[in-house]
């Protein structure tokens, strides 16, 4: 297999195409992203949604649930933001845009259509949101690729912890790869128990490692343990 990272973990974006980013940028865009919601401010995908009333994930069409304990690679590259309107306890519009293009394709919430009039109490309006790509961890060319979404703000804060953590890891030159499990974390907020995603990480894996791990040339033990790809020899003259 040759196909490198980005070809394997695309398809949750509108094409086939990753922006052209070094780290150093990608981990400042991030961080922009961590700071505006701290602020208030091609190939088959599965998406993944999360309840904060039952606790539970529900993926793909059959709304299969999700194993904590399996860890799914997540690709920085695909990092999504937007907003969605929610009346009649029902998503009655969607906007979102890659936050690499955030310049360029963003919309502010006081320009979205008003779809109103909306029942505060109930929840309803646009809010925030904010999702990723995943694929399963696996060296076949047809492993799962899930988009992962929410628009609560206990989901956003556990997507932003994770920006926040890969962000730095990416400014410091250190592995920022994470491998995510889908775990649920459990809070009370005015007298109901409610839950909320937790997104826990297995190992924080390097581009190399990954792409030796695709091609074969890695195990998924030595990629959990963060090991990396030997390197060619050179060629003799």
């Amino acid at each position: 297999m040759t196909q490198d990272t980005s070809t394997q973990l695309t398809s949750f974006l509108d094409t086939a195409k990753l922006p052209a980013l070094n780290d150093d940028d990608m981990a400042q865009v991030l961080q922009d992203v961590v700071n505006d919601v701290s602020t208030g401010s091609g190939g088959s995908v599965d998406f993944m949604s999360f309840s904060g009333k039952t606790g539970n994930y529900a993926l793909g069409r059959d709304k299969d649930a999700v194993d904590p304990s399996v860890p799914y690679i997540m690709e920085p590259k695909t990092v999504v933001e937007g907003f969605t309107c929610w009346k009649g306890q029902r998503p009655v519009d969607r906007i979102e845009w890659s936050v690499y293009e955030r310049s360029a394709r963003g919309i502010a919430k006081d320009d979205l259509v008003d779809h109103g009039p909306y029942t505060e109490s109930a929840g309803e309006g646009w809010k925030k949101m904010l999702g990723f790509g995943v694929r399963e961890l696996t060296q076949s060319e047809t492993g799962q690729q899930i988009k992962f979404s929410t628009n609560s703000p206990s989901g956003n804060n556990a997507i932003t912890d994770l920006f926040q953590k890969l962000s730095e890891r990416a400014a410091a030159g250190e592995p920022y790869i994470p491998l995510v499990c889908f775990d649920v974390e459990k809070f009370t907020s005015q007298g109901q128990q409610n839950f909320k995603p937790k997104l826990v990480v297995e190992a924080w894996v390097t581009r190399p490692a990954v792409e030796a791990y695709f091609a074969g040339s890695l195990s998924e033990d030595d990629l959990l343990e963060g090991k990396q790809p030997r390197k060619k020899r050179a060629a003799k003259k």
